[in-house]
């Protein structure tokens, strides 16, 4: 009809006129954005005009809430100071660091324990799959926070080879949260399964404390080596080539210059952990997280296993993660970036 089309006309024309009212207009990552205050020099255009200038086009819509705009082909909308997102405190990251950790913990270790203490009829698989499902959820549960660190190895790697990501302001207070939340996941693990912990000693003929004992909380809270295949030097290496490996695939899956879409990264770290567990845990139960062992160790010495809770070579499941995310992130960064 006439009348639209002499409508269409006139918004046409009218395009010069709605830009140079906004000032100053620069060209940003392909969208005309123009910030600050309405030019001095030119006359103010109501909101409502503008609106109706664009309902009209019927190109784009806009919304208008305060001294920023942006303006594209699809979308129009004014953005303030309010709209952009806040860094959360160091507190709120420390927070989100704990709770996420004793996620992994508290998913991961109940699972063993489940199976350990009450005979649930499930198997390794279901274990690997508990912890990488565990890691899947805290992940996206912490990163938009904190960045999900989730454990102290991580941090470390973080803070030598990608130091963007790990200030050296956050990496005691990360591995201190980080810590806290594992003691805590562990601390509710046990008060779970604390009378099937009770009846399965009763049954063994076990006595807490005494070195037979260790193999009672063993996977369930802290770990040990597998003395039919390993002695400690060899654990230690094994604790270090888990980690390297799981460093290097967390480095090649955060990479922002690689294809990997952001929202799968939670489930690929996850399932990393999970394939990691299936071969490693027989050998050392695959650590890989300082704070996954010694948190949970932690609460065995303090419900009466004592000595016996730091067993021979326990200090190898705080080390070798250590050493080991460290090598990862470097190999990753020497040979695919």
């Amino acid at each position: 009809p006439r009348f639209k089309m002499v409508s269409l006309v006139g918004a046409l024309r009218g395009l010069p006129g709605v830009v140079t009212r906004i000032a100053p207009p620069a060209r940003i990552a392909g969208r005309w954005a123009c910030s600050g205050a309405v030019s001095e020099t030119a006359p103010r255009v109501p909101a409502k005009s503008v609106a109706k200038w664009f309902a009209g086009l019927g190109a784009a819509t806009l919304g208008v809430t305060g001294s920023t705009w942006y303006l594209n082909a699809k979308t129009a909308r004014c953005a303030t100071d309010d709209d952009e997102k806040r860094e959360p405190s160091l507190m709120q990251k420390c927070i989100a660091e704990a709770v996420g950790t004793g996620v992994i913990v508290g998913g991961g270790c109940t699972v063993v324990s489940a199976m350990k203490y009450a005979g649930a009829p499930i198997g390794p698989l279901a274990i690997a799959l508990g912890f990488g499902g565990s890691v899947m959820m805290a992940i996206y549960a912490t990163r938009d926070i904190s960045g999900a660190h989730l454990n102290p190895a991580v941090t470390l790697t973080l803070a030598v080879n990608r130091p963007e990501d790990a200030p050296a302001e956050i990496i005691l207070p990360y591995m201190a949260a980080q810590l806290f939340g594992a003691t805590v996941a562990g601390s509710l693990n046990y008060l779970a399964y604390r009378t099937a912990i009770f009846a399965a000693e009763a049954e063994a003929g076990i006595v807490r404390g005494t070195a037979a004992s260790m193999a009672m909380y063993d996977g369930a809270f802290g770990m040990l080596v597998n003395k039919r295949f390993l002695k400690t030097p060899g654990g230690l290496m094994v604790e270090i080539g888990a980690t390297c490996a799981l460093a290097f695939m967390v480095f090649a899956i955060t990479d922002p210059n690689k294809t990997v879409p952001d929202a799968a990264g939670p489930v690929l770290v996850g399932g990393t952990v999970a394939t990691l567990i299936l071969g490693v845990a027989p050998l050392t139960g695959c650590g890989m997280n300082p704070a996954r062992d010694l948190g949970p160790r932690l609460v065995t010495a303090a419900v009466g296993w004592g000595g016996a809770a730091m067993s021979p070579g326990f200090w190898i499941y705080t080390a070798g993660p250590f050493a080991g995310a460290v090598l990862g992130g470097a190999l990753y960064n020497m040979l695919l970036t």
